[in-house]
């Protein structure tokens, strides 16, 4: 049996987003070190290929500023693809999707999920604020805002609810294309096709497998399943309203 501080069991609570707030100043400390010590050089390097100057005009300034703001956000997905993964792997309803809601509303809350619950959020908040600030103005920049925007009633809501279960397994298959996508974007940026190629391909592999097949096809499945078995009239609407804004995500990202 687990001893760990990371299996100890609470309940989801409002309080709880408190830790959100920290983690989205966090993120904020973390993005202006890590550009200006590691992203924005390597991005730099990478675009002179390793030893040719570059000029500093406007448009190379706007692709490194590109560049190094994908390779913090493939760092993040990358970190919490992991993480998720590694907490998940070997909970029965990791594979099991029947139990999604078995237990429900009183099931488990492990300090790890509930730490990866405020950390996704934190993230999301932070977006949000760097949208608005700093980050590269583009032209989906209000189909980002609602994205982030949603993420974070989402991810509230379904923590509230006790929906973590579902609810970190949907964010687990969201971020894995994401992962993908990032890093298509620094080959992108730094000029190497080769690399990019590879993982749009890869990106448009997982999205159609984790978005397009395993979210409707099973995700979205055991819910109508658990509708029928429990049939309790606070799950349908909360499921619904759970995949309803999974949904409107998903179809702002293509």
């Amino acid at each position: 049996m687990e001893s760990s501080i990371w299996s100890r069991n609470a309940k989801s609570d409002v309080c709880h987003f408190l830790v959100a707030v920290h983690f989205a100043l966090g993120f904020v400390v973390a993005r202006f070190f890590l550009d200006k010590f590691i992203f924005r050089r390597l991005a730099i390097w990478l675009s002179s290929n390793g030893y040719a100057p570059l000029k500093m005009n406007e448009a190379t300034q706007a692709k490194i500023a590109k560049c190094s703001e994908s390779m913090w956000k493939l760092a993040y997905y990358a970190t919490v693809e992991t993480f998720i993964l590694k907490i998940t792997y070997h909970e029965p309803w990791f594979t099991d999707t029947k139990q999604y809601f078995r237990g429900w509303p009183d099931q488990e809350l492990k300090l790890s999920l509930s730490l990866f619950y405020m950390c996704q959020c934190g993230f999301y908040i932070y977006s949000i604020a760097a949208l608005l600030t700093w980050e590269t103005r583009r032209k989906d920049f209000a189909v980002m805002m609602s994205h982030h925007v949603i993420t974070v009633i989402l991810i509230g809501y379904s923590y509230i609810t006790s929906f973590f279960r579902i609810g970190s397994i949907i964010l687990a298959l969201h971020d894995a294309s994401d992962v993908f996508l990032e890093a298509a974007k620094v080959f992108k940026y730094s000029e190497r096709e080769l690399g990019a190629s590879v993982c749009f391909g890869l990106f448009a592999i997982s999205w159609l497998l984790l978005r397009l097949i395993f979210f409707p096809f099973w995700v979205i499945k055991t819910s109508r399943f658990a509708f029928m078995v429990y049939d309790l009239v606070l799950v349908h609407y909360c499921i619904l309203a759970d995949h309803a804004s999974t949904v409107i995500v998903s179809l702002s990202q293509l």
